[in-house]
């Protein structure tokens, strides 16, 4: 075997770009599979839509067209366009958005948001491009006239958009943004599932969706006109910081003095809060915070994570909310009822989310595919107001819901049960960068197995409640078929109408006599006799 020298091991490393790392594994963002290309195409398109649409504070209307191009054995190649009304994004923004990883307004951001890393978009233009070799077509309009027309690709070696093409044309009042993409991919009912459940945690979305062919086709109406509060961007909280953030702060801080540093920047640090980590710190307190050293950042740390601190502030989230959910679920699943529960904010590291869950019993329609093969039920996921499809068996939500012990709560797998769980968060922390799953941390697993557990106890509770009311029935039934026949008998032994309606009443089943009528043709308040012998009647009432 030939040695080589330091130098010649050296002459062989190379730099490159997050755009050729990203092309060289692209399942690191979801996109290891010709099933899961589309799905998750539309995932990163209909969410950045979906993001532009609320910030803008406009009613999102979605359109969602796939086709199919051509065949080549398993697989075919699809056109796929997405169009949204939102406010559209302005001629020099668009290169970048789309042919750029890593370019978006969101990452670092502590407040909710469907998207974090600015890698979405432009992964579905680089994976076009690497299996199929066409261009992705991109159009927007910011003000109703005039459409900018952008024909791309990614320069993988530079991390930026290559343009072929840019052209005008008009845009006849529509404002918004279309982007058109061909892909290779294998099709699947994920795709109408993906939609279908991203309606209904967004009711505020009106949804239309053309697939491959005329059976292929989704309507859905807006539900509700009220668009969900946005989230405000909130201060660090003490419990979620680390070396790098705290020194970073420290050194463009306008706070002269520590305690004012500490009250000032970062979340739920009350006065006598600050004054009991300055207590623990060992170092001159009185400095400037830009000028402390790397040892008195690391113990500033420390004493700011072992101080006692309120949760985060929730303003950060943005909720669903129960009557909302509940909206959303209600009209694609028309179930026998419906129960909903939202928890208090959490946090995880400092970093808070909160969990909602419904359960909708007893179900006409189903979403989706198959049943949890442990529960029984349908468990569908959602983070942040998006569905999570993929990756099911290392997720948070499906543990939890597992152990939570369904079956106590009679939520079996005859009962048609759709189970919907729902995170709100900040920093969410995904299994990877395609954020199909979250990891299985105690304080999501706590939080989610204990709003599924309150859910199943109301559950039960209407379970047993219906029961009873059915029982009563059938005992008010039976006891009017007994004092029937009883009136009946009193009346033709009299020989004359002795038992009328107002003696009906006084034995409180006046209102079930119709019934019996109709159910057993029993002659009840009349003088002649009923053609059934009071045998038949009980014998129709007891296999009733």
């Amino acid at each position: 075997m030939m040695r080589k020298t330091a130098r010649e091991l050296a002459s062989e490393m190379k730099e490159i770009s997050f755009s050729e790392f990203i092309a060289a594994n692209p399942h690191l963002v979801g996109f290891e599979s010709s099933l899961k290309m589309i799905p998750m195409s539309i995932h990163e398109l209909v969410t950045n839509s979906l993001d532009a649409c609320e910030a803008a504070g406009i009613l999102p209307e979605i359109w969602v067209d796939l086709k199919a191009i051509d065949g080549k054995g398993r697989l075919k190649r699809y056109r796929l366009t997405v169009r949204d009304n939102g406010p559209g994004i302005p001629p020099k923004n668009v290169p970048p958005v789309f042919g750029k990883l890593l370019y978006g307004s969101k990452f670092g951001a502590r407040k909710q948001s469907r998207g974090q890393q600015g890698i979405g978009v432009s992964a579905v233009v680089l994976i076009s491009q690497i299996k199929t070799g066409e261009h992705t077509i991109v159009k927007s309009s910011t003000d109703g006239r005039t459409a900018h027309v952008y024909e791309l690709t990614m320069d993988v070696n530079r991390n930026a958009a290559r343009i072929h093409r840019t052209y005008k044309e008009k845009a006849e009042g529509w404002r918004g943004v279309e982007a058109r993409v061909v892909l290779e991919a294998q099709f699947t009912a994920r795709i109408r599932e993906y939609l279908e459940l991203t309606a209904a945690i967004n009711p505020h979305l009106a949804l239309h969706y053309d697939g491959v062919d005329e059976k292929d086709r989704l309507e859905v109406e807006r539900r509700t006109d009220a668009l969900p509060p946005q989230p405000v961007e909130t201060k660090p909280h003490p419990l979620g910081i680390d070396y790098d953030l705290l020194s970073k702060m420290a050194a463009r801080t306008g706070h002269k003095r520590l305690y004012d540093f500490l009250k000032g920047e970062f979340d739920r640090m009350r006065p006598e809060t600050a004054r009991k980590v300055i207590k623990s710190c060992h170092f001159d307190v009185d400095k400037h915070p830009s000028s402390l050293s790397r040892q008195e950042v690391l113990e500033l740390v420390e004493a700011m994570r072992n101080v006692e601190v309120p949760p985060p502030s929730p303003e950060c989230l943005s909720p669903v909310g129960e009557e909302v959910l509940v909206k959303g679920v209600i009209g694609r699943l028309r179930p026998e009822f419906i129960e909903a529960v939202t928890r208090k904010p959490c946090a995880m590291r400092g970093q808070p989310f909160l969990v909602e869950a419904i359960i909708a019993y007893g179900c006409e329609v189903d979403i989706g595919g198959s049943p949890d093969p442990v529960t029984g039920v349908s468990i569908h996921r959602f983070v942040n107001r998006v569905p999570l499809l993929f990756s099911e068996s290392s997720d948070v939500i499906i543990k939890a819901a597992r152990d939570a012990g369904l079956g106590r709560y009679e939520i079996t797998p005859e009962s048609r049960s759709h189970l919907f769980v729902h995170i709100a968060g900040v920093n969410i922390p995904y299994t990877s960068e395609s954020k199909e799953a979250i990891k299985p941390v105690d304080e999501y697993y706590d939080e989610v197995k204990l709003a599924i557990q309150e859910c199943g106890r109301k559950v039960s509770k209407r379970i047993r409640q219906a029961r009873k009311a059915e029982e009563s029935f059938m005992k008010g039934r039976k006891r009017a078929l007994i004092h029937s026949l009883l009136l009946r008998e009193i009346n033709r032994f009299a020989g004359k109408k002795v038992a009328d309606e107002a003696y009906a009443e006084a034995f409180g089943f006046e209102g079930l006599l119709e019934e019996v009528v109709a159910k057993f043709g029993l002659d009840v308040l009349r003088l002649r006799r009923s053609s059934k012998s009071v045998e038949e009647v009980e014998d129709a009432a007891t296999a009733a």
